[in-house]
C-alpha cells in the first residue's frame, strides 16, 4: 500500500509541475515591448513620464491599460489624466473604454465625466452602455444624465414601482 502511495504521489507532482507552470505563464503575458508600448502610448495621451512608468508597471495587462485611455481620450472630450485615474481602477479596461466611447457616441458630450464615473462603478459597463444607449435613443426628450443615473441606480427598488421594497 506504501508503495502504491509513493508512486500516485510522484506521478501527480510530474503532472502538476507542467500545469502549474502554464498556469504561470498565462497570467503574466506582459513583456518588455508591452510595458515600451504602454509608457509610449500614455505619453502620446498627454500623460506625464513618471505618470506612465508608474501606471504601465503597476499595470497586470499594460497594453489594455494604455489601449483604453488612448481610446477614451481619442474619441471623446476627456482629458488622458482622466481618462488614465479611471482606466486604471477597473479590472476590464477594455470594456470600460467600450462603454465611455459609446455612451458619448449616443448623448453627446453631455455629462462626460459622469459617463466615465458610472461606467468605472458598474459592475458591468457593457450592459450599463447598453441600458444608456438604449433609453435615450427610445425615450423622446429623455436626457444623457438621466438616462445614466437611471442606469447606475438600477440595482436598487425604485419604491414607487415597488412599494414594499426597501433600498
Amino acid at each position: 500500500m506504501k508503495n502504491h502511495l509513493l508512486k500516485f504521489i510522484r506521478l501527480s507532482t510530474l503532472v502538476s509541475i507542467p500545469a502549474s507552470l502554464f498556469t504561470i505563464t498565462l497570467n503574466f503575458p506582459a513583456t518588455a515591448a508591452s510595458f515600451g508600448a504602454c509608457a509610449s502610448s500614455l505619453i502620446d495621451s498627454g500623460i506625464t513620464g513618471e505618470q506612465a512608468a508608474t501606471a504601465c508597471a503597476d499595470a497586470l495587462e499594460p497594453k489594455e491599460l494604455s489601449a483604453c485611455v488612448e481610446k477614451i481620450k481619442n474619441n471623446t472630450a476627456i482629458a488622458g489624466e482622466e481618462a488614465l485615474q479611471a482606466c486604471y481602477r477597473v479590472r476590464r479596461p477594455a470594456e470600460l473604454a467600450s462603454c465611455v466611447t459609446s455612451i458619448n457616441d449616443q448623448v453627446g458630450g453631455e455629462g462626460k465625466l459622469m459617463a466615465l464615473n458610472n461606467c468605472r462603478s458598474s459592475l458591468l459597463p457593457k450592459r450599463y452602455a447598453d441600458c444608456v444607449t438604449g433609453l435615450t435613443g427610445s425615450i423622446p426628450n429623455l436626457s444623457g444624465a438621466k438616462a445614466m443615473e437611471s442606469c447606475i441606480s438600477a440595482e436598487t427598488f425604485p419604491p414607487v414601482l415597488f412599494p414594499g421594497q426597501s433600498n
